[in-house]
């Protein structure tokens, strides 16, 4: 057995410390993906209105928060589409060709941002318009809003691509699905307060929530719309707070068996 001096224990000890601040300095940088910033939250969202952006060849990608109330000057706002005028001008309008659009949206209404009543009177009844397209791409939408959120109306169409969309879970309206070469699918918390009316030349009618409160009268039905239009694609529609891997099918009738709805 080898017995070590007070000297040659500090010596030994030195040396290890120094060794192991030596190896610290040539550990290797953080990696590229360690350094990227963490996903965009809410937070880091910004507040518009009509919003439009059409792109080739490129997808569009974009986390808005969409006030129905925010006042855009004239010389800001987007040419009007084809048809379009002031009145029906869309709040959101995203459309690409060759490109895929994603979207994650959440609605706010003016009682919620505090605003003046008196203010706000003229623009409370408003629907938030919107309007997604791609053309060899596909959507995914994700909308979300609070218990007193505008109203809205949202027409979704693709050609060559699938559409998966992430509804309100107070969503309250009717829901009209045109399908070419694809199948639609609803979650399971979805398809619990669904009532289809029928499908016919593969257009699928139907209603969300409870359909005894429709009524047509005044300026005819005043809570949300969605409208999905798809050739050959499916069309997959949850709610937005659905967990992940939440079944996504049909209800389970005999015409479901039978054709593969």
């Amino acid at each position: 057995m080898i017995l070590l001096d007070d000297k040659q224990v500090e010596a030994l000890e030195a040396r290890r410390i120094a060794e192991e601040q030596e190896q610290a300095n040539q550990e290797p940088p953080p990696t590229y993906a360690s350094l990227q910033p963490p996903a965009p939250s809410i937070a880091a969202a910004k507040t518009a209105n009509y919003v439009s952006i059409s792109r080739i060849h490129t997808s569009i990608k974009e986390t808005l928060i969409i006030d129905p109330s925010l006042f855009v000057p004239a010389f800001l706002r987007p040419p009007l589409a084809p048809g379009e005028t002031e009145e029906t001008r869309k709040n959101l309008r995203l459309e690409s060709t060759h490109g895929h659009v994603y979207v994650d949206v959440t609605l706010i209404d003016e009682v919620a941002n505090g605003m003046g009543e008196v203010a706000n009177a003229g623009k409370r009844n408003k629907k938030v318009l919107m309007h997604l397209k791609s053309t060899h791409g596909g959507i995914t939408a994700k909308i979300h809003g609070l218990a007193e959120r505008s109203a809205f109306v949202l027409h979704a169409n693709s050609v060559n691509g699938d559409v998966r969309l992430h509804i309100p879970r107070n969503f309250h309206g009717p829901i009209i699905v045109a399908h070419r070469h694809g199948s639609v699918r609803f979650s399971d918390g979805i398809n619990r307060s669904l009532t289809t009316f029928g499908e016919v030349d593969a257009t699928r009618r139907c209603f969300l929530g409870d359909f005894s409160r429709w009524s047509d009268a005044g300026n005819g039905w005043g809570g949300d719309e969605l409208t999905v239009d798809v050739r050959n694609g499916n069309v997959k529609i949850h709610y937005d707070d659905d967990m992940v891997g939440t079944p996504v099918k049909t209800r389970p009738t005999f015409l479901n068996r039978v054709f593969g709805f």
